[in-house]
């Protein structure tokens, strides 16, 4: 999407009003660079959809009260759903500006069915939209985490890691004409990036440029954002950083049925899967992947032998240097679920990092590994959801006016 086009040109203005609270016409031209008459004709529409109202303050001396545009918090709502580890997901109620207004847990059971998840969303949605909380006709957005494969651009699922099998669905469009709001859909570490970008403190979020990689509970993935944009890829796709290819020949065996992927190697489940292999283990279930990692680790400590998290570092320090030698992002932040898996990566991901990024980029990158904040989750289903709020994203329904 290109810097000037109307939507984007909203949506950036929305964003920056939500972080500052209220800017008048002239700061809104200033920090946009935009001109004046595309400023006034910009929030003239803002405000005809309800998301800006003026606020009026005491002039300084003498002449007019002083004008500012803010977001009217009350005047609509979203509604995000991102699923937890045990057949259970989060749907949250959020205001214009983000703030959370009501939170509930609904059981959906495991997403192992592909055809069946428009079912499970729009059961979930109904069941809070029932709580009565705000009025549904003000319930304008609504976003949906999922892991997996997805196609953000066209609300599509490709894949998902408990389902085996490769089953399009078209899962935006069909819970939007079943609820009657339009959908927005992402995976998880596009979550997680967009909670640094939107909710991130000054000094370490509300980033416009900068790539994230998310070690998760179990699998991991990575996002980037440049110019102020979430980067999706010609076919909608975000990014599938985990499918890197560190091993050529003899390379780990991964669930993609290829082998080599950064994933099999660097990933909670990857190195669960190896130390089953090690010791002859068969593993049937996510908590005994969760046990035998939990083995490693004890076992890492026990022998201060690090083995399989040594070679966990040096993989993703490996596709963590290609990524910035290639792409020069500025910055790069490791935010990891497990602090045990955090800790036995570390040094060897620094080695790694600082032997394979060219010294002239590596001197001008700013990398950061630290522990995932359970919150950040509900943080990126919110954005996403404010995300299509702002810009008047649909797919399925006509588009709001």
């Amino acid at each position: 999407m290109h810097l000037n086009n109307p939507d984007y040109s909203k949506l950036r203005a929305l964003k920056l009003i939500r972080r500052e609270g209220a800017l008048s016409r002239v700061q809104l031209a200033e920090r946009l660079e935009f001109n004046r008459a595309t400023v006034t004709e910009l929030a003239a529409e803002l405000m005809r959809r309800g998301l800006l109202v003026e606020e009026k303050s005491a002039a300084s001396g003498r002449g007019r009260p002083r004008t500012h545009l803010s977001i009217d918090a009350g005047a609509g709502y979203a509604i995000g759903l991102f699923p937890l580890m045990d057949g259970r997901a989060t749907v949250d109620i959020i205001d214009l500006k983000g703030a959370r207004i009501h939170s509930r847990e609904v059981t959906t059971g495991p997403f192992d069915d592909m055809p069946a998840l428009p079912d499970l969303m729009v059961d979930a949605f109904e069941a809070v939209l029932a709580d009565r909380v705000v009025p549904r006709a003000l319930v304008r957005h609504a976003a949906i985490i999922l892991p997996g494969l997805v196609n953000h651009r066209d609300g599509i699922v490709h894949w998902l890691p408990s389902s085996r099998t490769h089953h399009d669905v078209l899962l935006a469009a069909l819970v939007a004409d079943r609820i009657g709001i339009p959908v927005s859909l992402d995976n998880r570490a596009a979550a997680i990036a967009r909670a640094e970008h939107w909710f991130g403190t000054e000094a370490e979020g509300q980033l416009d440029d900068f790539t994230l990689v998310a070690l998760l509970e179990v699998g991991m993935n990575a996002s980037r954002y440049a110019g102020g944009r979430m980067q999706v890829g010609y076919n909608g796709m975000n990014s599938e950083f985990s499918q890197v290819k560190i091993a050529f020949e003899g390379g780990r065996p991964c669930y993609c049925d290829s082998s080599g992927c950064l994933t099999a190697y660097a990933s909670v489940s990857g190195i669960a899967s190896e130390f089953a292999r090690m010791k002859g283990l068969t593993l049937s279930s996510l908590a005994e992947r969760q046990q035998a990692f939990d083995e490693a680790v004890r076992l890492a400590d026990a022998t201060d032998q690090p083995g399989l998290f040594d070679t966990a570092g040096k993989a993703l320090g490996t596709a963590v240097s290609n990524h910035v030698n290639e792409n020069d992002p500025g910055r790069v932040v490791i935010t990891c679920a497990r602090p045990d898996l955090l800790r036995l990566i570390a040094e060897p991901f620094w080695q790694a990092v600082e032997s394979r990024i060219l010294p002239p980029i590596l001197a001008r990158t700013r990398i950061d590994l630290r522990l995932l904040d359970e919150d950040d989750y509900r943080k990126g289903t919110a954005a996403l959801a404010l995300e299509g709020l702002y810009r008047g994203d649909a797919f399925g329904i006509p588009r709001q006016s």
